[in-house]
């Protein structure tokens, strides 16, 4: 984390030199003071506690949610993945489909709805969830599995007990990478929508040309996703301690 802020410092630096004192102003990159002010208006101009509200809950709640469909099917989707792989090769087909088009889709049928907003956030979510649990699925510790069954344990309980048991510290912390890829995902669904989260608020300063904003929400959303994501990280160290 150190030097990660290290960098970061480092190109913010580099940054401020360059684009406020000596690059004239351009549209490549604002000049930090006018970046500095947008931080300012953007809360009032754009409702931007309202789209924190709108888009996190969306994000939050649909992750969670999601995790704990995916766990207490975890037994069955293990089933289908060792005992019926060819569906899942097949299933495989399905990556192809670009998410924008699901995005849309869900815009066709459903238009500017947050609840709509919010099923496909945990349609996203299980999906995602449901990849890394198979992925994860084909490198459980065999030896774990072959003890259960030496012990007369039934298959459906190994499924469950067992081999999810072995993957989890795994499949929860691959939450933050699909933490990540739904907060995209979201975004885009209100930006096609114009719901008034962070997607809308990006479409309304693209419309208003608002160059320094569109900066200075990038900014405090990156803010908002890594905070997400060392949440994550540290509930995974306390509950899967013995990872490390």
């Amino acid at each position: 984390m150190k030097s990660k802020l290290a960098f970061i410092f480092v190109l913010v630096f580099i940054y401020v030199i360059l684009f406020e004192f000596i690059l004239p102003l351009n549209m490549v990159l604002p000049k930090p003071s006018l970046v500095f002010e947008s931080f300012g208006y953007i809360w009032a101009d754009y409702n931007f506690l309202e789209a924190i509200a709108i888009t996190s809950t969306s994000v939050y709640l649909s992750l969670v949610v999601a995790y704990l469909a995916v766990s207490s099917l975890s037994g069955l989707i293990i089933k289908i993945t060792l005992e019926f792989p060819n569906a899942i090769e097949k299933l495989k087909v399905l990556r192809y489909f670009p998410a924008f088009f699901f995005a849309i889709i869900f815009s066709y049928w459903f238009g500017k709805s947050i609840l709509a907003e919010f099923l496909f956030a945990f349609i996203s979510s299980i999906i995602l969830i449901s990849i890394q649990l198979v992925i994860a699925t084909k490198k459980h510790n065999k030896v774990y599995v072959n003890i259960a069954t030496n012990l007369g344990i039934k298959k459906n309980k190994i499924y469950s007990n067992v081999i999810f048991k072995n993957i989890q510290p795994y499949l929860f912390n691959e939450l933050i990478r699909i933490h990540y890829y739904l907060w995209v995902l979201v975004m885009v669904y209100e930006f096609i929508n114009v719901i008034n989260g962070f997607g809308g608020v990006y479409k309304t300063a693209l419309l208003y040309r608002d160059f320094a904003g569109l900066f200075s929400i990038a900014i405090l959303i990156s803010v908002l996703i890594l905070f997400g994501s060392y949440l994550i990280n540290k509930i995974h160290e306390k509950i899967f301690y013995w990872e490390e």
